[in-house]
């Protein structure tokens, strides 16, 4: 019986010492592991898969393709666009329309991509990331020749405000002056105009602004006609001078007034006529009437026009 009681004994601790020093080798094993090795034990464990290859996966650029996918996908760039990106710089006398066409892109587009809040201010240098479905720019509608230096398209760039004035001039003069007043449609359209403007009077200035949330000068003139019948595309007032409107003889209250060299050399602000010299416009202090007979204004203006759709 005493020798079956030690026999007992002696299995029990043999069996005590062989746990004891498999859970220290167990532990000095872990201890020789990386964070990562444990990991993927871990991994492997609990889904049952041993991945071939699994350490030797860049994780640092897996993260950042997975983030460049994102950020893709969140600003709309079609997969079949990825291959096709284009560093633009911006030359005096560029408009974010001039460089859509170029591309074949939409102002919506640019702005999106290089996270722009308004279609009135870009600058010269400033570099712009287009997303093109080809890498060619619309030489047929610009009038550009193959293998231009893109950073050079635009030809003849003003360098100042004379030059500038000129090219304001030539504009004008190729547009065939209107000399009558709005038909009994266009006035219509008119006298919502002057009414939607008038309602926004003191609406804040927000750069980029489209909404009586705030606006900018073009975004004002913009929300207005629309919301009075008149479907015009959201441009900046350069644009809107140089393709949407004509010059008038003698202005009515509802025509569009234009100011150059402001912000900007060139056209650069805009605003509603509304009679006896005054207008409607989203200046510094919000939507606010001024009268184009002061000093400031006088001494920037260029004109007033009237949008192609106003008959």
């Amino acid at each position: 019986m005493y020798r079956r009681k030690k026999s007992i004994v002696l299995i029990s601790a043999g069996l005590l010492a062989s746990c004891i020093f498999a859970q220290s080798a167990y532990a000095s094993t872990e201890s020789g592991k990386s964070s990562g090795e444990k990991t993927l034990e871990h991994f492997n464990i609990k889904n049952n898969v041993l991945p071939n290859n699994f350490s030797n996966i860049d994780r640092s650029k897996t993260r950042k393709e997975t983030l460049s996918k994102a950020r893709m996908t969140k600003l709309n760039i079609p997969d079949r666009q990825l291959a096709s990106q284009i560093t633009y710089k911006v030359v005096k006398g560029d408009t974010l329309t001039k460089i859509s066409k170029k591309f074949n892109v939409t102002v919506e587009d640019i702005m999106n991509w290089n996270q722009l809040s308004s279609a009135d201010v870009i600058y010269a240098g400033q570099i712009l990331t287009i997303y093109s479905s080809s890498q060619s720019p619309n030489h047929e509608e610009q009038g550009d020749l193959p293998n231009q230096n893109i950073e050079n398209e635009v030809k003849n760039p003003p360098h100042d405000e004379l030059l500038v004035d000129e090219v304001i001039k030539k504009q004008l003069e190729k547009e065939q002056m209107i000399d009558k007043d709005p038909s009994e449609k266009g006035q219509a359209i008119y006298n919502k105009v002057l009414e939607i403007a008038n309602a926004q009077l003191g609406v804040p200035y927000l750069f980029g602004g489209n909404t009586p949330e705030g606006f900018d000068c073009s975004g004002f003139v913009r929300y207005v006609f629309v919301n009075a019948g008149l479907d015009i595309q959201r441009k900046s007032s350069e644009d809107y001078f140089n393709q949407d409107t004509t010059v008038v003889k003698n202005p009515v209250p509802g025509d569009v007034i234009f100011f150059k060299n402001t912000y900007k050399t060139g056209i650069s602000h805009m605003g509603i006529y509304l009679g006896d010299g005054k207008f409607i416009h989203a200046g510094d202090n919000g939507v606010e009437v001024s009268n184009v007979n002061y000093d400031y204004w006088k001494k920037h203006f260029v004109t007033y026009k009237r949008f192609k759709g106003i008959n």
